[in-house]
């Protein structure tokens, strides 16, 4: 499976800068729990994982769909990876 890029998000508008006052340590281990759905890399990173993750076609189609999810309103104040990851699999079909 090829991991999709920027190249194949279909919103645009995401900031293409990581938060400069992070510590990298710190980051990487918040970046496990959190998403930032504004930052472009944790958008692209969040919707590759997400097609690793579960049994859904390999496609750009689902790369933009999981990417869609991410706007949905009922997500809007969700942050917490594995709840947005959970919430976007039992949808997945539904929606």
């Amino acid at each position: 499976m090829a991991d999709f890029t920027r190249e194949d998000l279909a919103f645009t508008g995401y900031s293409q800068t990581i938060d400069a006052d992070d510590y990298p340590k710190t980051i990487e281990v918040l970046d496990r729990v959190y998403v930032d759905k504004t930052e472009e890399f944790e958008v692209i990173h969040f919707c590759n994982q997400f097609l690793k993750k579960y049994k859904v076609p390999q496609t750009k189609a689902s790369f933009q769909k999981a990417e869609g999810f991410l706007q949905h309103p009922s997500l809007e104040n969700e942050i917490y990876r594995s709840q947005l990851l959970d919430w976007i699999a039992s949808n997945w079909v539904k929606l």
